[in-house]
């Protein structure tokens, strides 16, 4: 049987039905999106903009217990459960690779009469980000195929990988949003001889980011968002400043500079 699980930061796991927390609903909604029109003209508006607000998900749950005592223990479970001074996770056990990051609203149980459960107690979780996310990253999936779960947009005509050694190839963003270098910025990891320069293109994007220092095998740089680093020392000024987003699905990628080298990248993916 499924159930709704909460796991904190610290990795600790709560199955709601299994701790006496019945689950009547669990329902989230799709993104919450704000749209932006200017008027053109006398007839119509354009869309000038498109905004991701935070997602709020309804869960609903019943407390149930043994004795009145027992009853009283349970309201002290759900606090600590959705202790609300930080973030956690919440998931459907019949879909385990997708989560929300949340917080919780003020709960407010009230008892079911003389009965020892309460009446449907209404839990809305506040989602910043306003979408799900992947529990493994593209490394991961990258690694053991068999964590894609069904339903990520995942290609049934080739193999997904995140890691590669090739000068031309294709990464591919299986989200629904893209992956973008100031929100959700993919970290790039590239290890391999440069001699002077080494430019890394998105030519799906006409994106591209340059890097003016010479790179041996030993040594490993790390791009995240619009900041590089060599051996974990940022090298912003040895830099063209420029950066690289991803789009939906394919995005063709070049790299020039380097012949013998490996390069991943790893993210999450959003749905």
């Amino acid at each position: 049987m499924s159930s709704i699980m909460i796991e904190h930061l610290d990795g600790k796991i709560f199955d709601l039905d299994a701790l006496g927390f019945r689950v009547a609903s669990y329902n989230p909604p799709t993104a919450s999106v704000t749209y932006t029109y200017q008027q053109i003209g006398n007839y119509g508006t354009t869309l000038t903009g498109a905004q991701t607000a935070q997602l709020v998900i309804p869960l609903t749950v019943v407390i149930t217990a043994r004795d009145m005592n027992d009853y009283r223990l349970q309201l002290i479970e759900l606090h600590k459960i959705f202790y609300t001074d930080e973030y956690f996770y919440v998931y459907d056990s019949n879909i385990p690779y997708l989560r929300y990051k949340v917080r919780a609203e003020q709960i407010a149980p009230t008892q079911n009469g003389n009965f020892w459960q309460s009446n449907n107690v209404t839990i809305n979780l506040d989602c910043p980000s306003g979408y799900a996310e992947t529990i493994n990253t593209s490394l991961e999936l990258s690694d053991d195929p068999n964590l894609v779960g069904f339903g990520l947009n995942y290609m049934t005509d080739r193999k997904f990988t995140a890691r590669f050694n090739s000068t031309d190839f294709t990464f591919t963003n299986i989200g629904l949003i893209p992956l973008q270098a100031d929100e959700r910025p993919v970290t790039i990891t590239f290890n391999g001889s440069v001699a002077s320069a080494l430019t890394i293109t998105n030519q799906t994007t006409n994106q591209s980011l340059k890097i003016s220092k010479s790179l041996s095998a030993s040594d490993t740089l790390t791009i995240t968002g619009f900041m590089p680093a060599v051996n974990g020392t940022p090298i912003y000024g040895d830099s063209d400043h420029g950066y690289i987003d991803f789009v939906r699905g394919d995005n063709q990628i070049h790299i020039d500079g380097s012949t013998s080298f490996t390069i991943s990248f790893d993210t999450r993916f959003y749905y």
